[in-house]
This record gives C-alpha cells, structure tokens and sequence, in this order.
C-alpha cells in the first residue's frame, strides 16, 4: 500500500535533484623501492601522468631525502607550481616540468600539504622504511608501484606484494629504469613512463 501512496504522492512532489558526481582530482601514485631505483621511476612515472592527463605540470615528492633537490631548468607551469607550494611552506624546487619536494627524515607529514596543494598529478616516492605514516597515504593513491631490483630474492618481492596487495589499489612490480639516458632524462623532470596495469 505504502509503494501506491509514494506513486500517488510522486505526481504532486518534485523528485530530488540528482546529486552532481563529484571532481576527479588529479592522478595519485606512491613508488616504493630504493633511493637509486624508486626516484628515477617516480620522476619519470610524474611525467608520464602530466602527459596522460594533459597538465601543465606535475609534482614529485621524494621521502626522505638527505639533501635538498637542486633547482633545474624547469618550465614556466614547473614553476608556478613551484611558487604555489612555496607558499605552504614547501620548500620545492622546479625541474623540468616538475616540481621537486625533498622530505628530510622527520618531514613526512609535509607530503599530505603537498597532496592537498595542487591539483595536478602527484607521485611520491617512499625509500625509507615503511611505517604507519606512510601507509596512510597507501589507500588515497591511484597506484601503487614496488620497484625491484634486477636479482631480487623472489620471496621478498612476494611478501611486499602481499603486504601491500590488502590496500586494494592497483599494484605494478617492475624494475628499475635501464633504457640508456632514462635515468637522467627522469631526474631532470623530462621522463614520461607510462604503467599498464
């Protein structure tokens, strides 16, 4: 009886507006791995995600860093990216079409004001041990990419891939850059690598 009421009652009463589906932010990666290996994929992973997407710039953020990035020549959108982040107290740095966030030991935390800062793609590359902290981060991405090293105990590379498989974000386990010149074309902000699957 109550279903006839509403189909009465639907004649006279406006229905609902339909709800508008909300943004879609820019593309989010995390690149686990070591320092040599890891932040030369995730650089070049940044650039591969700025060209899919079509964005002016991308943003890299390298935990933890013992030294500060070095500024590069960077483009005018590296830069204004740059500035935006400046502003929030990030000490980042342009390089190529990157903007570049060296986190020192105790500065994690500053990778959540990056992510919330710009609206391009981001993709942060975690080479120091894994902690609660940086888990966090680990469901809020797009992707999730463990770099192995060429000979790699195969039992490790499953154990990560178990630890990290109860995220439920799509996972890519692939070496480290090798093509010639793809490394420093990478750490320059040049570097586009694209991941299937």
């Amino acid at each position: 009886m109550s279903g006839l009421l509403e189909r009465a009652a639907s004649v006279f009463v406006e229905p609902p507006p339909r709800a508008e589906a909300p943004p879609r932010f820019a593309s989010r990666a995390l690149v686990l791995g070591a320092p040599a290996d890891a932040v030369p994929l995730a650089a070049a992973l940044a650039g591969g995600l700025r060209e899919q997407e079509r964005a002016a710039g991308a943003v890299l953020v390298a935990w933890p860093t013992a030294d500060p990035p070095r500024p590069a020549l960077g483009t005018p959108a590296a830069a204004r990216l740059v500035a935006g982040l400046q502003l929030r107290g990030l000490e980042a740095v342009a390089r190529g079409r990157l903007a570049w966030l060296g986190l020192g030991e105790a500065d994690f935390a500053l990778a959540r004001r990056a992510l919330a800062a710009v609206d391009v793609p981001v993709v942060v590359a975690i080479t120091g041990p894994r902690s609660a902290a940086t888990d966090e981060l680990l469901p809020e991405q797009d992707q999730i990419v463990l770099v192995v090293a060429t000979g790699e105990d195969q039992r490790l590379t499953d154990l990560a891939r178990s630890g990290l498989a109860e995220w439920n974000v799509p996972l890519t386990i692939r070496g480290p850059l090798t093509a010639p010149g793809a490394r420093t074309t990478a750490l320059a902000g040049w570097g586009r690598l694209r991941l299937s699957g």
